[in-house]
Order: structure tokens, then sequence, then C-alpha cells
């Protein structure tokens, strides 16, 4: 008996099977790659500005207004004259090596006069320590006013003829006060000029006081 080659069919019938498990191989280009995932743009962690450097705080004035511890009737017992309505400011003052600030409330006589009454707290010296400093007296004659009620000392300066300028300053541990008594040219002043303001500031020094 003749036996039949059946190998060639076979091989045919293999042929198929084959190619089709070479497809079940995962194509390179078709493996799947771990899904980048979008890179989120890293902001650098926000610092917060460091704060300014606060400047000291200048402690509030513990005194009153000026304006609130005189009136024109006070003014006019002292006087002896009528005065207007106040009118309030400051001053800026530089004398021998100490600077400070003062509060000032300003009373006109028309034609007459005009009174300026300044309070000063330590928080309002600028430079230098606080204290009575003597005024300058290059521009007039500078005394010591001791005798002022509740005032641990004090000065009076007059200024030179024939102009008339009175300053009076009394002082204590909290305030320290100040008294411009300016004359218009060529009044004729009656009276005592040094103790009326010495009255006025005894009169302000209590107000200051309570």
């Amino acid at each position: 008996m003749r036996v039949r080659r059946l190998w060639p069919a076979a091989l045919l019938l293999l042929t198929p099977v084959l190619a089709a498990c070479g497809d079940d191989d995962p194509d390179a280009d078709d493996t799947p790659t771990a899904a980048s995932s979008p890179t989120e743009e890293t902001s650098p962690t926000e610092v917060p500005p460091s704060a300014a450097p606060t400047a000291p705080s200048t402690p509030a004035s513990t005194l009153p207004a000026a304006c609130d511890v005189v009136s024109a009737d006070d003014l006019a017992e002292a006087y002896g004259m009528s005065f207007g309505a106040p009118e309030v400011g400051g001053d800026d003052s530089d004398e021998q090596g100490l600077a400070w600030t003062s509060d000032d409330c300003s009373f006109e006589s028309a034609g007459l006069a005009e009174v300026t009454v300044k309070l000063t707290g330590p928080e309002d010296f600028t430079r230098g320590a606080f204290g009575c400093p003597q005024p300058a007296d290059d521009d007039g004659i500078v005394e010591p006013a001791a005798d002022i009620a509740g005032a641990t000392g004090g000065w009076w300066k007059v200024s030179n003829p024939p102009e008339f300028e009175g300053e009076l300053r009394a002082c204590t541990d909290k305030v320290l006060l100040q008294i411009d008594l300016d004359y218009e040219d060529g009044v004729q002043y009656e009276g005592d000029p040094l103790n009326q303001s010495v009255g006025l500031a005894e009169r302000i020094l209590t107000a200051i006081a309570g």
C-alpha cells in the first residue's frame, strides 16, 4: 500500500495558526505606556512678605488740648482786656540742644495784644529729655519764676525795649506750660505782666491737674 504524503497539507494548515498566534504578540508600537499626568506647574511656595519694620509708636499725649483749659474769659480776667475767639495751632521749638512740639491756643485783643498758651508733655520732646528749659537770653532778659503755685519751677523773659514781649514758663513733672504775651507796637502797657501771667498759669495748671 502506498502511503500518502500529507505533510505539505498539514504544513499549510499550520501556517494560518502560526500567523494567528503571531498576531497575539503585542506590537511594540501598541504597547501602552504609563500615561503621563499633565505636569502641573509648581509655583514656588509663597512666602508672605516680611512685615515692614514698625516705627515705634509715639505715646499718646496725656495732656488736654490747650484750648480746653483756657478761655477768652480767663485772659480777660488776667489781663483786663477783651479777647476774641481762640485759634488752635502748634509750634516747634529748638533751643540749646532740646527740641519739642507744643499744642497752642491763641487769643487776640484787637489793636492791643496777642496771648498764646502752649502745652508740651514729656512725649512731645523730640530731642533731649523733658524738663524746664531756660529761654535764650540773647534777645531779652531772663529770670527765674519760682513762685508759681502748682509748678516745680519756671522762667520769665522780657524782650529788649522798645517792643514788649513777655514769656512765662511754668513747669511740672507732666507739662511745660508757656504763655507768650505780645503787645502791639506803641501800646502803653499798664499793669504787672509777670504777676498777671503767673495768675493765668496757676489757673491753667489747676485745670490740667483736674
